[in-house]
């Protein structure tokens, strides 16, 4: 746990435990020493809101955003709490990937620099080898040397269209470029990560709203008003418009590329009993499961692959290399 998400746990922490917003902040100050306290209190004397403290402390983005959206339903604490677990429910899953895809990275990082090295030290020292020794390269050795000098322009090609397509997507989810976003949806990988992005974040959202018995179309309307720097706004403003268009909330979303089928499953069992508003709740932990289920099926072929890639790798210099050079050595 980072050490903002270690503060707001001490805040709402010690609020539930009956102190004051000022004492907490000092205890808390006495506890982590962190640096945005002191800009904190110095707000609180001047009479800003605890809220407004808050979201202008430059803390989590995402926290932030939930937290503005649970402020208006729950008491201070209790909506730490909640905007606080949704935060760090994603920092795990998060870490949970980058355990699993170190070992995988280390392989391919190792695999990377050793073909630099066969490129800028091997290859150059065995071409002299064959030149001194009169060794006529067939055409299979000489694909194979071109794949040793492509290997690493491919990887390096690889790895930098995928950071481009990932920043490129979460700018666009930044920034609700949906036009952007629209295009990410015709490739199918990125497609169900969008599909479930929005899917998941909205039934959070709506899930909540649900405990205060309103109807599907005030949830829209509020949700629509409140969510201005959310993303979801994109998917949003249109269904707010088209509800007051006569539009029926489920065949709205039926037409919404947003939105994964499991979500609306779920969504269609919810408008058949309203009563039964445990739905969503339902999709959010099956949700969860779900992306456990998909990041271990992922790994559990990624690293067999890389570990034949790297094998294959090993044997091709064998047979392109050493063989031919330990022929050329016997025959003299």
């Amino acid at each position: 746990m980072n050490k903002d998400y270690l503060l707001l746990k001490n805040i709402y922490s010690l609020m539930e435990a009956g102190y004051s917003i000022e004492e907490t902040l000092r205890l808390c100050q006495e506890m982590l020493h962190h640096p945005k306290i002191n800009d904190m209190l110095k707000k609180l004397n001047d009479g800003e809101s605890i809220e407004n403290i808050l979201l202008n402390s430059s803390l989590p983005k995402l926290f932030c955003e939930y937290f503005c959206f649970f402020q208006n339903k729950n008491c201070l604490s209790e909506a730490i709490k909640k905007s606080l677990d949704i935060c760090i429910v994603k920092a795990d899953y998060q870490n949970k990937i980058k355990s699993k895809l170190t070992y995988p990275a280390i392989l391919m990082t190792f695999l990377f620099f050793f073909s630099l090295f066969v490129i800028f030290m091997l290859l150059p020292n065995v071409n002299q080898l064959f030149n001194s020794f009169q060794i006529e390269k067939s055409l299979f050795i000489h694909i194979l040397f071109a794949f040793f000098y492509l290997f690493p322009c491919f990887i390096i090609g690889i790895v930098c269209i995928s950071i481009y397509l990932c920043l490129k997507l979460i700018y666009a989810l930044h920034h609700k470029s949906y036009r952007v976003i629209e295009k990410y949806l015709n490739w199918p990988i990125f497609r169900s990560i969008i599909q479930k992005y929005f899917s998941l974040k909205f039934a959070i959202y709506f899930h909540e709203l649900l405990s205060e018995e309103l109807d599907t179309t005030s949830i829209i309307s509020i949700l629509n008003e409140q969510m201005n720097d959310s993303d979801l706004k994109i998917v949003l403003y249109e269904m707010n418009n088209r509800l007051y268009g006569g539009e029926e909330l489920e065949e709205i979303l039926k037409d919404f590329e947003y939105f994964d089928q499991l979500f609306l499953s779920f969504f269609q069992m919810f408008m058949k009993n309203p009563q039964q508003n445990q739905s969503l709740s339902y999709y959010i932990q099956i949700t969860f499961e779900y992306m456990d289920y998909w990041i271990n099926r992922f790994l559990k072929f990624l690293v067999p692959t890389v570990y034949c890639f790297v094998a294959i790798f090993v044997i091709t210099i064998y047979i392109a290399i050493i063989i031919p050079m330990m022929n050329s050595v016997s025959n003299i």
